[in-house]
C-alpha cells in the first residue's frame, strides 16, 4: 500500500514528532516501506545558528534511530529556508512530491485559538499535499 514514508522532523525533538516517529516506524515496518526524515532549518531570530555539519549530524543520528525502530531503510533530507515559518509549510509540500513518497506521518499538536485563524502545519499538509497524511495528535 505504502512504499515511501515521509516524515517532518523538528530538530528540537517536541512531543509531537516522538509520536509521529513511533507511528512512521511501526507503518513502515508493516508495510516493508522506506522512510525519509526531511527536516527544514534556518536561522530565526534569537536562534543559535547551526552549522550544516551539525545539523547533518543529528540527521544521521535521527535516522539511525528510526531505521533501528522500524528495520527500514532510512534518509534524510535538510531544505535550508530564509525564513522558516513562512516557508515550511511549501517546502515540505513540494519535498514530498520530490522524493516521491506516497505517505506523509506528521506530529502536531491539540488546536488552539490560533489554529482558527491560521493552520497547523499538519493541518496544511493535510489539504495541500498531493498524497495521504497520517496526522498524530
Amino acid at each position: 500500500m505504502f512504499d515511501h514514508i515521509m516524515i517532518p522532523v523538528d530538530l528540537h525533538m517536541p512531543p509531537e514528532v516522538h509520536k509521529a516517529t513511533k507511528v512512521a516506524a511501526e507503518v513502515a515496518k508493516w508495510q516493508n516501506a522506506r522512510i525519509t526524515a526531511v527536516s527544514v532549518t534556518g536561522t530565526q531570530p534569537g536562534d543559535v545558528t547551526q552549522s550544516d555539519s551539525a545539523i547533518a549530524k543529528d540527521l544521521a543520528a535521527f535516522a539511525d534511530q528510526l531505521a533501528e525502530q522500524s528495520g527500514s531503510q532510512v534518509e534524510t533530507r535538510n531544505i535550508h529556508s530564509v525564513d522558516v515559518a513562512a516557508e515550511v509549510d511549501g517546502d515540505l509540500t513540494r519535498a514530498a512530491e520530490e522524493i516521491g513518497a506516497d505517505l506523509i506521518v506528521v506530529g502536531t499538536h491539540a488546536p488552539r485559538i490560533t489554529d482558527y485563524i491560521f493552520s497547523s502545519h499538519a493541518g496544511y499538509l493535510a489539504k495541500h499535499a498531493k498524497v495521504s497524511v497520517f496526522v498524530v495528535r
